[in-house]
């Protein structure tokens, strides 16, 4: 039967790997593979992010790889965590010049919102060899399995992170996580214990990843691990990670109205905003706005704000239960409100099909927040565990 209300999935941006300068894949030389793109990063790099973001009215939730920026040497000596532990030299081939001008695109971004990525987005053996992508797992000896790093490392690995961050005067709380690479769908709630517990204690109160397998399985997944909330990355409309010069208006929809299981995270890479040549950046913003303004029209699918606004909207739905009856729609929260905790605000929103509009409610008050062509939607702030709109 098909439903005429649905407390929709708020689909938050997320761009992996911002912070690189050099763009170049070099895993063929046991080197990182960055973003992709075979030429520098710059500027304007930084700037078209903003205006996308200002285009589509969204914090882009951007995953930061700092390791470049060692203006001083910090990570020389840093085993485990460089390609060139004993000779790193990075204050020698860094332009500064082109840095600082990166540095300021980013700080004066009103779209751009920093996460936690990592420092070389790998894990690397005393001699410089890379052991993988994954900065924050290391092998489990005498099996093809990875496990996470003890909880003193991670500490170590974050530490570097926030000096190499404060090193720049980088001044935007973090407040948000992804792990390099993917979570292996085999690591435990457990053993992922000495990871959030670091995460927790810098004040990450948001996590976007995907596990690496079962990905059409996991669409949609909402979890707290370790009392993160956790939003599985991922919709039906995957971009290569290296890809470049996408047209985002030949891109599938994020998912069709009739989608019991729609995404929470866009999980993308820097290269898929991108031109190769830089200048022609902003060709693109425009495409980018007419393609979420098409994903807002279907009906379970809304555009969030920023990471805490999906992650309130996610637990709302994946917790709320909504019954209809003769010109009655009601809403139970109470899992939400046990299960969520400070994830959830308070308030959230509903879709109704047309034909059905709020007349009253009871536990609570509406306002309209935006209108489709084939349905509004409505923001809920709700003072009781249990909402009922007369329609």
């Amino acid at each position: 039967m098909k439903k005429n209300v649905v407390i929709p999935s708020a689909i938050q941006i997320c761009i992996d790997d911002v912070g690189w300068f050099n763009g170049s894949d070099q895993r063929y030389i046991g080197l990182p593979s960055r973003t992709g793109m075979t030429r520098r990063h710059c500027p304007e790099d930084y700037t078209v992010l903003n205006e996308i973001g200002k285009a589509i009215g969204m914090k882009l939730m951007c995953p930061l790889v700092l390791g470049e920026w060692d203006r001083d040497n910090i990570l020389r000596g840093e085993v485990g965590l460089t390609y060139e532990p004993q000779t790193w030299d990075r204050a020698s081939k860094l332009d500064l010049r082109l840095a600082e001008k990166c540095f300021e695109a980013a700080e004066n971004s009103e779209y751009i919102e920093y996460a936690h990525h990592g420092v070389l987005h790998g894990s690397y053996a005393p001699d410089g060899s890379q052991i993988t992508e994954m900065e924050y797992l290391r092998p489990v000896p005498g099996t093809d399995r990875f496990t996470v790093q003890s909880e003193s490392e991670i500490a170590h690995r974050f530490d570097v992170f926030y000096k190499l961050y404060d090193m720049w005067g980088f001044s935007k709380k973090i407040r948000s996580f992804a792990f390099p690479n993917g979570i292996p769908a085999y690591i435990t709630e457990e053993e992922l214990e000495p990871l959030t517990n670091v995460m927790k204690s810098r004040g990450i109160e948001y996590w976007a990843n995907a596990r690496t397998e079962a990905k059409e399985k996991r669409i949609g997944n909402t979890e707290f691990i370790g009392g993160i909330l956790y939003m599985e990355k991922g919709t039906k409309a995957p971009i290569p990670w290296n890809a470049y010069d996408v047209d985002p208006l030949l891109l599938p929809d994020v998912a069709s109205e009739d989608d019991e299981k729609i995404g929470i995270i866009f999980g993308t890479h820097w290269p898929n905003y991108l031109r190769f040549n830089a200048r022609h950046n902003p060709e693109r913003v425009d495409d980018w706005a007419k393609y979420f303004k098409r994903q807002a029209e279907i009906f379970g699918v809304m555009i969030s704000k920023d990471i805490a606004f999906a992650g309130n909207q996610c637990v709302y739905r994946a917790y709320g239960k909504v019954t209809e009856s003769e010109g009655k729609i009601t809403f139970d929260l109470r899992d939400v409100l046990s299960k969520s905790g400070k994830y959830a605000k308070g308030e959230f929103y509903v879709s109704l099909h047309h034909g059905l509009e709020p007349k009253s409610a009871e536990g609570g008050t509406y306002e309209l927040y935006e209108k489709h062509e084939n349905f509004n939607t409505y923001k809920i702030k709700h003072t009781s565990p249990t909402v009922e709109l007369t329609v």
